[in-house]
């Protein structure tokens, strides 16, 4: 779930800890509907991939369960080094 933080008080140190902690932007006040509008809709993409990336190595995992342990010994030393 995308973190858009929004303070009145806003700091680098305030800043670095809401970051570490997850959010994806750091808003300070007075701000303007579109930059909110901007900030949202950066979240909201940035979910959808981070979703989309995690279903796909679901799928991954899935498939690489599903091989004999024959087939998984020979995934070792895929992709081949040039």
């Amino acid at each position: 779930m995308p973190i858009i933080f929004i303070t009145g008080y806003g700091d680098v140190p305030t800043t670095v800890q809401a970051m570490k902690a997850g959010a994806v932007e750091f808003l300070t006040k007075p701000l303007s509907d579109d930059v909110l509008l901007g900030a949202i809709q950066n979240a909201i993409e940035r979910s959808k991939t981070a979703l989309g990336h995690e279903a796909e190595m679901q799928s991954l995992r899935e498939r690489y369960e599903s091989l004999t342990r024959r087939e998984r010994r020979s995934w070792r030393w895929w992709p081949p080094v040039c």
